[in-house]
């Protein structure tokens, strides 16, 4: 069967019926409707036989599987398809690749169908499914099993989204489950689509590799975003002080420790992939990759403890800048108090109201004691200023 042709996105798995009968042209075309990853149909399809038209089917299509797709290469040809169950996926020969790219890990019956295919342990496929696994890369006698995060930005509202990616390959073998669908890997497909590049011209190991390195490209494209929002943060530290500011400096200091969980681990793993001895699937070929991909994983580490340390220094400078403000307010209001000290003295001996106090019984002694109350005020200013104490 030829790239170009496309098979209905319906997944018929053993046991399960289709949900509706449906009209065969409206299967053909594709382009109208896409159908998107359910998890299980829990009716009893057996008595259902109607017609519906297009906005009903619209409003059903959630409830609609998507097969995996499929790509069957080597460096002559390429055979991208879906088919109807997993079983119908044909055997590869010695020279051929296989990439089966699985988009929804909550379709229990798809995921043991796979099980069962290709000998998938059923801890394995347990921890496909459960979408909060630690990155993590588990190594068994003829496959290799690795856990990754992708991290998504979206550019228009800034906001952060997490998925977990697993990666279970065999000998000319590769399996990825993707949470939801996403155009990541839409870059590689065109490549073996094209025959551009050495996926087709290599092992299934260098696919493996390509599919990790846009994982961690990803990385780097995230904390770009990261870092352009250092520098806002850094701009409004210099030009005022609020409390938005540190909220959204311990929200970027709590994503820095994200990233850092997920992503660290990547180095202890991408040196495991280099042994030889560890890994036998990977071919000494493509270790040179895997150390370019190492130094790309310790540059966005690198880049996450910078950031990590830039964000703890403005806390350290927002506090100071706050503390540095209540010193203004204490040194004001002491030179206040410092200036009425001597002026509340005078006051108070003039307020005694003795008998035997001449200065009471001088025509301009008001104005004179009010002079020098002011006199004093200038001299006590003009020490101060000269202290540089305001």
């Amino acid at each position: 069967m030829s790239s170009s042709s496309r098979e209905p996105n319906l997944v018929i798995l053993k046991g399960i019926r289709p949900l509706l009968s449906w009209d065969s042209e409206f299967l053909i075309n594709e382009d109208k409707v896409r159908y998107r990853t359910c998890s299980s149909i829990h009716r009893n399809t057996s008595s259902y036989h109607m017609s519906i038209s297009e906005p009903e089917i619209r409003e059903l299509e959630t409830f609609i599987p998507v097969s995996p797709t499929v790509f069957i290469y080597n460096k002559d040809s390429v055979v991208e398809n879906s088919y109807a169950s997993i079983e119908d996926i044909p055997a590869i020969k010695n020279d051929e690749c296989l990439w089966i790219d699985v988009i929804g890990v909550q379709n229990e019956v798809l995921l043991s169908s796979i099980s069962r295919r290709f000998k998938i342990h059923s801890l394995v496929i347990a921890d496909i499914a459960t979408n909060d696994q630690r990155t993590k890369l588990d190594v068994f006698e003829d496959a290799l099993f690795l856990i990754i995060k992708l991290i998504n930005s979206n550019r228009d509202t800034q906001q952060i989204s997490i998925e977990q990616i697993s990666f279970y390959m065999k000998e000319n073998i590769l399996i990825t489950f993707q949470e939801k669908s996403s155009d990541i890997f839409d870059s590689i497909k065109n490549k073996i689509r094209l025959d551009k590049g050495r996926t087709r011209k290599s092992k299934i190991d260098y696919l493996f590799y390509s599919l990790v390195d846009k994982v961690v490209d990803q990385y780097m494209d995230v904390l770009d975003g990261v870092g352009r929002k250092i520098e806002a943060i850094e701009r409004n530290l210099m030009e005022k002080l609020s409390r938005d500011t540190l909220a959204s400096i311990y929200e970027l200091k709590r994503e820095m420790l994200f990233y850092r969980g997920s992503i660290v681990p990547l180095k202890e793993i991408i040196i495991k992939l280099q042994k030889e001895e560890e890994t036998q699937i990977i071919q000494e070929g493509t270790i040179i990759y895997l150390k370019d991909l190492y130094d790309h994983v310790v540059q966005v580490n690198d880049t996450i403890d910078v950031y990590r340390e830039m964000l703890a220094s403005f806390i350290s400078f927002f506090m100071m800048l706050n503390s540095n403000g209540m010193n203004q307010v204490v040194k004001t209001l002491t030179i206040i108090s410092t200036v009425f000290i001597p002026l509340t003295f005078i006051v108070g001996v003039y307020g005694m109201n003795f008998d035997n106090m001449p200065e009471l019984h001088w025509e301009y002694g008001y104005f004179m004691v009010l002079f020098g109350m002011a006199v004093l005020t200038l001299i006590m200013f003009c020490v101060f200023k000269r202290k540089k104490w305001f």
